[in-house]
């Protein structure tokens, strides 16, 4: 049987992968125009990307929400903790229970199923999936999972904050994605632009 400090470590590396998946997609997809040529130089490729990164986002959030008592989630690390602060994790995760369950929607009828009633693209219309609520939620999970590892041990909190989920290693994780963008890019400048679906 897992103990409550294995069932941390998952947590943070899934919310550390959620993390580092939503600045590749941010990345590679930005509104940039030089950017969308290289898209669609590759369509296959970068849509193959995209929405293995999309069933990636969505199953991550899908895992580290899941309610269920028996579940190793974001939840049953909160259920753990003591009441004041478990009081203050929970409001802030129903704060955004729409866009969790939109993300969720997504994972069960586009990344794990196909519903005979509604298409991929009639779910991703109804979820409205786009860069802010992905942010809001890589920001809610961040906060989440450093309140939860602070709660265990301190140093703990401290070291994620200064190794996988601080801007540098962000930076580099981008700066990876937009070489990838380079390795496609022949003779188009870099011009700076909006992220898709700002």
């Amino acid at each position: 049987m897992k103990t409550r400090n294995n069932e941390l470590e998952e947590m943070i590396d899934l919310v550390i992968k959620l993390i580092w998946t939503h600045t590749i997609f941010r990345t590679l997809f930005r509104k940039q125009d030089a950017d969308s040529e290289v898209r669609g130089a590759h369509p296959e490729f970068f849509l193959a990307i995209h929405d293995s990164l999309i069933c990636s986002f969505c199953v991550g959030v899908e895992i580290l929400f899941q309610q269920k008592a028996k579940a190793r989630s974001l939840w049953s690390l909160v259920r753990q903790v003591e009441p004041l602060l478990s009081n203050k994790l929970t409001a802030s995760i129903q704060a955004h229970n729409t866009s969790i369950q939109d993300i969720e929607a997504i994972r069960h009828q586009v990344c794990a199923h196909r519903w005979q009633a509604k298409s991929p693209q009639k779910v991703f219309a109804e979820a409205q999936l786009r860069i802010k609520p992905m942010t809001e939620m890589v920001d809610l999970v961040r906060f989440l999972i450093l309140e939860l590892a602070g709660e265990v041990e301190s140093k703990r909190r401290a070291g994620l904050e200064q190794q996988q989920m601080n801007e540098s290693t962000l930076s580099c994780v981008a700066g990876d994605a937009e070489r990838v963008l380079d390795s496609f890019r022949i003779g188009v400048g870099r011009v700076p632009g909006r992220l898709w679906g700002d």
